[in-house]
């Protein structure tokens, strides 16, 4: 029969074991003692040497101007609605179809480095380093967020919306990451500048090919209204002219009683007494000549405004893809084109004008709504290393390694002569 082993001395080989392992660490004590030491001031010293990074934030309206002013709704240009929500809203922010259109604008990298170089808060340090973290649209992506009018999570609500309430992108969130607090700082300012001047250029681009091509085509169309109006000028002349025949051959037909019955169908006017057929002449060749004199008056508006942007859009080639540039070159050229024209003439004032309220519109919408209402902090602490971290990590995985090797040198040490003996080689 098998020999049973008392419980007591289970118990007490257990004790033997806890007693040797604790005889190990106590033997080699200096080694896992000084050698955590070593480790955590070691760490201590690394940390100082890490580079430090500060993380900038702010918040970036988008602005638009107030749909409830008339003067701005009412603009000529029709590719400036996109600034603008439904009427009778007083909003902040830009479409989203604007927004979608220039956000690929402001994701190439090439056009960031190009803009990048022009702002003068940053040098040829700061430089190198945006050439090398903004290679790609994902590099700039990451630090531009959208913030829309109603997220994802009022979707709930967008049915009790009233019906001509509009989704909008109404900001962005801004970061940077840098290893300076100006520097981060100044990044995060220079994100703002960037996608309001992307913002800016496909506004400006579209309202000087629109405005174009509907000035263009506005005065061919107002052209062809005249041509048909001077032929109804001239057909119902030539009717007058042989209306006063009829009364010189027949000179009784004035004494025709005006109250008969005539025909209601087309033609039945002829019925009517030659006199009163002219005076219905008369006013009909008034109206022609007032809406032929109102015709004129709109194609020289037409002829003004055509004249205008197509110098704009030639000009536009040569500006760059800025939008502040772009914005300059308008300006100019529009007091360049009426440096020499009689602004006390209506017509030419009037296209001034209007030209002077898109102008408006836009650096409203652009230069006093689109600015930083959070931020960009300069922040004061830095976000990484965290040096009490990098201390304790390295305190706790120092002295757990030191233990484990504690270990193996004792257990190296017991088993050395076996190991190296010949014998061992032999059988190996």
């Amino acid at each position: 029969m098998a020999e049973t082993i008392p419980t007591k001395e289970v118990v007490d080989d257990d004790e033997i074991d806890l007693r040797s392992l604790f005889a190990v660490l106590w033997k080699r004590r200096k080694l896992i003692v000084f050698g955590t030491i070593g480790a955590t001031l070691l760490s201590v010293l690394i940390s100082l040497f890490i580079p430090r990074v500060y993380r900038s934030e702010g918040f970036y309206q988008l602005g638009s101007v107030k749909a409830t002013d008339a003067k701005y709704t009412d603009a000529k240009n029709t590719s400036l609605t996109g600034l603008f929500p439904k009427k009778n809203i007083a909003s902040i922010g830009v479409s989203i179809p604007l927004y979608k259109r220039s956000a690929a604008r402001f994701s190439n990298p090439n056009r960031f480095q190009s803009y990048a170089g022009q702002d003068k808060a940053l040098n040829e340090e700061n430089m190198e380093q945006i050439r090398m973290n903004f290679r790609t649209a994902g590099d700039i992506d990451k630090w531009i967020k959208p913030v829309y009018t109603y997220a994802k999570e009022d979707t709930r609500e967008f049915a009790q919306l009233p019906r001509d309430e509009s989704n909008s992108v109404i900001g962005l969130n801004l970061a940077y990451e840098a290893d300076s607090p100006q520097d981060s700082n100044n990044y995060v300012r220079l994100f703002g500048n960037y996608v309001r001047d992307c913002l800016l250029y496909i506004t400006l681009y579209n309202y000087i090919t629109d405005g174009n091509s509907d000035s263009k085509s506005e005065v061919a169309k107002t052209e062809n209204v005249i041509i048909n109006t001077h032929f109804q000028l001239l057909q119902s002349t030539n009717k007058m002219k042989d209306i006063r025949a009829i009364l010189t051959n027949y000179p009784e037909s004035e004494k025709i009683e005006n109250r008969q019955l005539v025909s209601v169908q087309d033609g039945g006017s002829r019925f009517l007494s030659p006199v009163t057929q002219l005076v219905g002449l008369e006013s009909a060749l008034a109206d022609l000549r007032r809406t032929l004199s109102q015709l004129e008056r709109d194609k020289e508006i037409a002829a003004m405004r055509a004249e205008y942007f197509s110098r704009c859009n030639n000009e536009m080639a040569n500006i760059g893809e800025f939008g502040l540039s772009l914005f300059s070159m308008l300006k100019s050229l529009k007091e360049d084109a009426f440096k020499n024209k009689d602004l006390s003439k209506d017509t030419v004032k009037e296209v001034s004008n209007d030209l002077d309220i898109d102008m408006q519109t836009i650096e409203l919408a652009y230069f006093n709504n689109c600015r930083f209402v959070s931020g960009p902090t300069t922040p004061d602490m830095h976000i990484r290393p965290r040096k009490s971290l990098i201390v304790i990590a390295s305190c706790l995985g120092s002295f757990f390694l030191l233990i484990i090797l504690a270990f193996i040198l004792h257990w190296w040490q017991a088993n050395k002569k076996i190991i190296l003996s010949p014998s061992s080689r032999i059988k190996g």
